[in-house]
């Protein structure tokens, strides 16, 4: 029944399309007709029908990004990196302060710099009383509640000059002192060494000179300063006007001292920090 059924179908769909039906067991006619035998199934008709395969289509559009997965585990800690190289040393805390005599300017030696430069100043050299170390004076001076007269009650104070003859700073002679107050900020101490013009290993030498101070037979005495090689003077100065005074230090034998010194011969000095 199933069989006669499909048998049917087969014969109407080739009616429809135009296909003539032959019996089992006959020669297609060669009358251009197609002709389709009533035994075959509706897939031998379906392949004798069908066209040729096309061509391959397009691809198609990236499809959309999933969603984000869940978080992985937390992995094992890696081994520890080479030691990177050393930074540069940051601001330390401190520091020192030195006066450089003869200049208005700091030495170059790093980590150090200006905090005023001003003028040399210390009691008169004929003066009983007074003070004996020399001071910077900023050139701004400031002023609190005074008496604008002079007075006899005072200790004076007077601006310094080079008293120099002869010697090695003789072209200076009768000339104000400039000075320097300097900060260095990576040392914490401050030496000046008389009779050297170099610092100990390890140090570092701000600057070199000579040892001065008052004369020997002045009514005022004073400290001994370390006054540069290279010092200047005080532009508008060279007139002596018998105030404080810087002269050269020599030496004088006497027991132990000469040997190894050498009579009359000036002292020099350095300025070390570390």
């Amino acid at each position: 029944m199933q069989l006669a059924v499909v048998a049917y179908i087969n014969v109407i769909i080739l009616t429809l399309i135009g296909i003539k039906v032959l019996g089992d067991n006959h020669d297609s006619p060669s009358d251009g007709v197609i002709y389709f035998n009533t035994t075959s199934s509706f897939f031998d008709l379906v392949d004798l029908v069908k066209g040729r395969n096309g061509r391959d289509g397009r691809d198609g559009r990236d499809g959309k990004d999933g969603e984000k997965g869940p978080q992985g585990e937390k992995g094992e800690q890696g081994a520890v990196g080479p030691q990177g190289p050393t930074g540069p040393a940051g601001p330390s805390v401190g520091g020192i302060v030195f006066t450089r005599w003869g200049r208005s300017i700091c030495p170059s030696t790093p980590g150090t710099e200006l905090v005023y430069d001003g003028i040399t100043a210390k009691s008169a050299y004929n003066e009983k009383g007074g003070g004996i170390n020399y001071q910077c004076l900023p050139k701004d001076p400031q002023y609190l509640t005074y008496y604008s007269s002079v007075s006899t009650h005072r200790s004076y104070m007077y601006g310094v000059e080079y008293h120099v003859h002869d010697g090695p700073l003789k072209s200076l002679h009768a000339n104000g002192v400039p000075c320097a107050v300097c900060l260095t900020y990576t040392r914490g101490i401050v030496l000046m060494i008389p009779a050297k013009y170099s610092c100990p290993s390890g140090w570092t030498r701000e600057y070199y000179g000579y040892l001065m101070s008052e004369r020997h037979n002045h009514e005022n005495p004073s400290t001994f300063e370390c006054i540069d090689r290279y010092s200047k003077s005080i532009t508008g100065t060279g007139t002596d006007t018998h105030g404080g005074t810087f002269e050269h230090v020599e030496s004088r034998c006497s027991n132990p001292l000469c040997p190894p010194y050498i009579n009359g011969r000036e002292l020099i000095c350095v300025v070390c920090t570390i």
